[in-house]
């Protein structure tokens, strides 16, 4: 399901259909798609750390029911992850380095595992897919490495491939 490190790639499809494209220097540039939910009042999350799916500072829903700017639930997790979905997190990095990315995912095997896309501050770092744990509430954690820059940056999630459940995600 493409190339597990998509940071080479000269350009990485968003989830509304367009694409995310490196400009000169190396730095992707994208618009805001419409649809997108800001959830004010949410603090920026230390990392190394935990965040939990629901304190996103920003959430991109592809027009979920034909819902209007309609909030994810804050806390547990978030049923049934859309294809063509993101969730954008105000992260605070510590030191710049390597991270151990973990997230706790469900997914039924009806419905298959999922694909989603890591990116920082626009910058696509990693994409990952993993298969069907057995069912909407037996959870797994799935793990990838990161390389992240010291300082604030928006974490973002891309949803290349829904059908799934995620918990929290952890940076150690």
């Amino acid at each position: 399901m493409g190339d597990p490190d998509d940071r080479g790639s000269g350009a990485v499809k968003q989830p509304d259909g367009g694409v995310i494209q490196r400009g000169r220097g190396g730095r992707a540039r994208s618009l805001r798609p419409n649809g997108t939910h800001e959830q004010p009042g949410i603090e920026r999350h230390e990392v190394p750390g935990t965040v939990r799916v629901g304190d996103y500072h920003e959430y991109h829903h592809a027009d979920r029911w034909n819902a209007v700017d309609t909030p994810l639930r804050a806390a547990g997790d978030i049923d049934w992850l859309a294809s063509d979905e993101w969730l954008a997190y105000d992260v605070y990095i510590q030191a710049a380095g390597s991270y151990e990315l973990t997230f706790h995912v469900a997914a039924a095997d009806t419905f298959g595992g999922g694909d989603l896309g890591v990116v920082v501050d626009d910058d696509p770092l990693r994409r990952v897919a993993f298969e069907s744990t057995g069912g909407w509430y037996d959870w797994a954690e799935v793990t990838t490495e990161v390389r992240l820059p010291r300082g604030i940056h928006t974490l973002r999630l891309v949803v290349f491939e829904g059908g799934w459940k995620l918990k929290q995600l952890e940076l150690r």
